[in-house]
């Protein structure tokens, strides 16, 4: 099909042409166009084309694949082009040749576009926060699972082993390919996971490897997460909540990374040299799910209490139902807490409470009273001296103080 010169008053045209439909990249690019008041044309997901269509030259394709016929008219229906290709991909040969400004998304440089400004995916930062997360945690035993063939989970995993050098005990590598096939995926999980002493963090830098993994280890018997943490990342929200354990993963920033595309492409459309050729977008941080809500313990049942209590920690919990969920007498893991550690069960009740005002404080906009009864606590005054006591300030002064950091 032709594309034709928009009637009406004249108004900014960028083409959006994605490999692949991602939402969230699509929202960014659209939150920048709404206040730009650019018209947009998407194409995406067609790069399938080039194998159905192997009969037809590779120049014929790649002017389809956008509804260009000819490359002069590129300039004639957009004022400016955003790009998000594979590396495998023929046609950025296609859209270097169009005289129209462009900027590249990518989740590694490649150097496909040439020259071409673009927005970049921050690979090692994403692995980086994950080797934290895990240490934050407690954990000292770790499996890294990757693809050779893409340079983008090869960066993450480099950011992940780099945070974790001089901290862990043991670090081990699978190597997955890219057939759903045993001795492709799930032969060098296993054996891998084998070799693990318990607990063990698994971070994989994609979570589509992540589930995975999970079904590997559940196969083997182990407790997701008590004995096998899993953090994967993109925070593709389907896959996660849908995976067999409900999965914790890096949020690596789609919307932002959109938007900055976007922006940066305003700059070059304008004729302006751009500050910044290349720009990185780094990830927003970890979306903590079921799959990570553990402290690293060597002891199975205190790991299963410290779930239960976490699990449970909007509503008044007795210390026997803790005991009794981890399947041990109450003194028995009353002992194994202090060993662990170094608190007590009622002192761990306390600090999961706390821990979850605090989150619904920050990030929610429920009146105090109605925290507090989220939490368990039985009035607003006893939340209010509680918490008072365990940070040092009131529920109402420790929001302000959040907001008052976000926006500096």
């Amino acid at each position: 099909m032709r594309l034709s010169k928009p009637k009406g008053p004249a108004k900014k045209t960028v083409g959006v042409l994605l490999d692949w439909h991602e939402p969230r990249i699509l929202k960014g690019i659209s939150r920048f166009a709404r206040e730009k008041e650019w018209a947009l044309l998407f194409d995406y997901a067609q790069s399938h084309k080039t194998q159905v269509e192997a009969g037809k030259p590779q120049d014929q394709l790649d002017h389809e694949l956008f509804g260009l016929l000819e490359e002069d008219e590129a300039a004639m229906v957009f004022t400016g082009l955003l790009c998000l290709i594979r590396p495998q991909r023929e046609s950025s040969r296609f859209l270097k040749s169009l005289k129209v400004p462009t900027v590249a998304l990518s989740y590694a440089d490649e150097g496909l576009m040439g020259d071409c400004p673009r927005v970049l995916l921050d690979s090692v930062a994403c692995g980086r926060i994950a080797a934290e997360y895990f240490l934050s945690l407690g954990f000292r035993n770790f499996l890294c699972i990757g693809k050779k063939t893409s340079s983008s989970y090869r960066d993450r995993l480099k950011g992940f082993e780099s945070a974790l050098r001089g901290k862990a005990g043991m670090v081990e590598k699978a190597w997955i390919g890219n057939s759903l096939k045993a001795a492709s995926l799930h032969d060098p999980i296993e054996a891998a996971l084998k070799k693990m002493p318990r607990p063990v963090a698994i971070f994989a830098p994609s979570d589509v490897s992540c589930v995975h993994a999970m079904r590997c280890a559940l196969e083997l018997g182990l407790q997701v997460p008590e004995e096998a943490a899993i953090l994967g990342a993109d925070n593709d929200e389907l896959t996660c909540e849908h995976a067999p354990v409900p999965l914790s993963s890096v949020d690596v920033n789609f919307e932002q990374f959109g938007y900055e595309a976007a922006a940066l492409l305003a700059q070059v459309m304008q004729g302006q040299a751009p500050r910044r050729a290349r720009m990185i977008v780094p990830p927003s941080g970890v979306v903590a799910r079921r799959s990570t809500n553990i402290i690293a313990v060597p002891d199975l049942q205190v790991a299963m209490a410290l779930r239960f209590i976490w699990t449970n920690a909007g509503r008044t919990l007795p210390v026997e139902e803790v005991a009794s969920h981890a399947g041990i007498p109450h003194h028995a893991l009353s002992q194994r807490f202090r060993q662990h550690l170094q608190r007590s069960i009622i002192e761990e009740i306390a600090r999961s409470r706390i821990d979850k005002a605090k989150s619904l404080l920050v990030t929610g906009s429920l009146p105090v009273n109605q925290v507090a009864k989220a939490c368990g606590f039985s009035s607003a005054s006893y939340f209010n001296n509680v918490f008072h006591e365990a940070t040092g300030m009131t529920p109402r002064k420790f929001r302000h103080a959040t907001e008052s950091k976000s926006k500096a």
